[in-house]
């Protein structure tokens, strides 16, 4: 048969020092050959993959199957590309496409990755890497060929025994290989049982549980516990490659006399657990069409576990020890675990190095944050605050990092309520707790409500609560303002006189406005004249530090026929005002003669409904006129309407 659908090999990432492995599936080819080739780069010339040391140090393996291995990848090999070569008897010798391996810096992975600690607490830092891994195989043999029957959930058990598994070892990756023919692989449940006791589903009915899965046979087939691996569900016959187990989080599927019991590969790769009995178990759920497994093995990956160099910062004084009791001073050689008893914030870092090949991890960093205990506690304080303003109560607690829960009381302390960030209320779970508009109304009136804080710092000491504070919420000051005259005449004022309940403090602290613009004034009294006319208002601070505005008061003009000439008399400069009601827009002329009928002065001026006053100023100065009476007339020059008076100049 020939080759068809060959598919792979897939580019590959590894760390410095890790293994890598490069796979085909080449279908059911008949009698396949394999080879694989590698080249330096993209642009490299092809060499053949030979078992054994290959460059830079790097250990070939599975060089005439249909998966190459990798083993102690160094950074020199990033960039390299490999392809497979296949034939048979029925076809010429063909390439895959190459895939190319990138090699990333080795990373020390520490346990725990950060952490926060009691003072006085000693803490455990581990690096977890494992040195260059070990690949050991366990072939079973006992029981082989064994026929699984069909449709029956009974099943079959098959065992071999795994040992020599160092009891420190890192073990990185668990393994089961079978091969085995059936003809309809979705019929086909298999488990995976270690010596611990745990069980772990592989296959159930492959393609997502639906058994529909109709094609033959399984060559080299390869279940990890990588569980990023591909699942093998929709890979084609003869499905080899490395996968996932297939339905791993569905608990107790798998054989009666082998059900599932965990999703997790955790104990799998305890080296506790994994030298025994390990036991493959499968059963057939489908009629008419049968199974025989011709071989399987289990393969633990595993390694030493590593060991790097500890650095602290700070550095002094020292806190990194080699025993859990903080006696013996960590001297700066390779450790795998280190022991160390901070007592401010530290971060520590190690860096893992191979020795072959010779990787060098960056510096991994272990921040490490440190709750101190509880110092002098400085109490909150009761508070006052005017409604509608703002104010905070603070709690200063030494030590921590603390975590802090503001409670209030509406009644007078018998309940309390845990507080958050809603409403009035702002910093409800830190040492400040900020009301922000309180109120002394419906539908909530604060005034007298009572706070308290609790502080803690678990998993530490030294948590407690603090003082209960009261909350015055004081009304704003009630203010009013009223006139002695509401409408003026030119030659009049109006005193505008302010009060308020309660009382203003002993700051002079009346501010007055006419108009919305600030006047001068800061008693509580202002003067309005013909000149000043507009809307008062005014704002005080009471006796309890709220401040409030006082209603509005209009002062307005007094209407009135007559034509105002003042001073008068006079040395000859005086003013002339007439009231305008501001209705529609005029225009007056004023004329000045004297006793005898001569004109002295005429001019005209326009009036504005919109900006012109009802007591419209006009100043008039006949200081290089004689002294004697003078008639001033103001004539309306679109109704032709005119007032008249005298005025008199005094001699000098």
């Amino acid at each position: 048969m020939a080759f068809t659908n060959v598919t792979g090999p897939n580019n590959a990432t590894v760390q410095c020092s890790a293994n890598a492995t490069f796979t085909i599936n080449i279908g059911a080819a008949s009698l396949p050959s394999i080879g694989w080739e590698y080249r330096t780069s993209a642009a490299g010339i092809w060499q053949n993959v030979i078992n054994g040391v290959g460059p830079a140090g790097v250990v070939f393996s599975g060089a005439t199957t249909n998966a190459i291995t990798l083993t102690g990848v160094p950074s020199t090999l990033s960039g390299y590309q490999f392809r497979a070569y296949y034939s048979n008897p029925c076809t010429a010798i063909d390439f895959t496409a190459p895939a190319t391996l990138t090699v990333v810096p080795l990373v020390a992975t520490v346990n725990p990755t950060s952490a926060t600690i009691c003072r006085g607490t000693i803490l455990p830092l581990t690096l977890t890497n494992a040195t260059s891994p070990t690949t050991a195989v366990f072939n079973a043999s006992a029981g082989l060929p064994a026929a699984v029957p069909d449709n029956t959930p009974n099943g079959i058990n098959r065992t071999v025994t795994v040992s020599g598994i160092p009891s420190n070892a890192v073990i990185t990756e668990v393994r089961l290989t079978y091969t085995m023919t059936h003809t309809w692989a979705g019929d086909l449940i298999m488990n995976l049982g270690a010596p611990s006791g745990d069980v772990i589903n592989l296959i159930g009915l492959i393609n997502d549980g639906t058994g529909s899965n109709s094609t033959a046979n399984f060559t080299n087939t390869v279940f990890s516990s990588d569980n990023t691996r591909p699942a093998i569900s929709g890979a084609p016959a003869p499905r080899t490659g490395i996968f996932r187990a297939d339905r791993y989080n569905t608990i107790g599927v798998g054989p009666n006399n082998l059900p599932t019991t965990t999703s997790s590969w955790t104990n799998f790769q305890n080296p506790a657990n994994v030298n025994g009995t390990w036991t493959l178990g499968m059963c057939d759920l489908g009629p008419g069409d049968f199974g025989n497994l011709l071989s399987w093995s289990v393969t633990i990956i595993y390694g030493a576990p590593a060991a790097g160099v500890w650095s602290s910062n700070p550095a002094t004084p020292n806190t990194m020890w080699l025993d859990a009791g903080a006696t013996v001073p960590y001297a700066g050689d390779s450790r795998t675990t280190i022991y160390v008893n901070p007592t401010a914030n530290t971060n520590y870092s190690v860096v893992y190095t191979t020795a072959a090949p010779s990787c060098v991890s960056p510096a991994t960093v272990i921040p490490v944050t440190v709750l101190q205990p509880l110092g002098s506690v400085t109490q909150p304080v009761d508070r006052s605050v005017c409604v509608g303003g703002t104010t905070s109560f603070t709690v200063t607690a030494p030590g921590g990092p603390w975590t802090y829960q503001w409670q209030e009381s509406r009644d007078n302390g018998l309940t309390w309520s845990n507080l958050s960030n809603t409403g009035v209320y702002s910093g409800a779970t830190s040492s400040t707790l900020t009301l922000t508009g309180v109120t002394r109304s419906a539908p909530v009136d604060m005034n007298n409500f009572l706070y308290r804080v609790g502080v803690t710092t678990s998993p530490c000491a030294g948590s407690f609560t603090s003082n209960v504070v009261k909350l015055t919420v004081n009304a704003l000051p009630t203010v009013t303002i009223s006139a002695t005259k509401l409408a003026l005449l030119p030659n009049g004022t109006s005193t505008i006189t302010g009060s308020s309940t309660p009382a203003p403090n002993a700051t002079p602290n009346w501010a007055w406005t006419r108009d919305g613009s600030p006047i001068v004034g800061s008693t509580n009294s202002v003067v309005a004249d013909i000149d000043r006319l507009g809307v008062y208002q005014a704002s005080v601070t009471d006796i309890n530090g709220c401040r409030n505005s006082s209603n509005q008061l209009l002062i307005e003009a007094e209407a009135g026929e007559k034509l105002w000439l003042y001073p008068n008399p006079n040395s000859g400069q005086f003013q002339i005002r007439l009231y305008y009601p501001g209705v529609t827009s005029e225009k007056r002329r004023i004329q000045i003669f004297t006793s005898a009928g001569s004109e002295v002065m005429s001019r005209d001026i326009m009036l504005s409904n919109v900006t012109s006053p009802h007591y419209q100023r006009f100043d008039v100065d006949l200081t290089m006129q004689p002294a004697g009476i003078y008639l001033v007339k103001v004539i309306d020059m679109y109704t032709k309407k005119a007032v008249s008076g005298f005025v008199i100049k005094q001699a000098k």
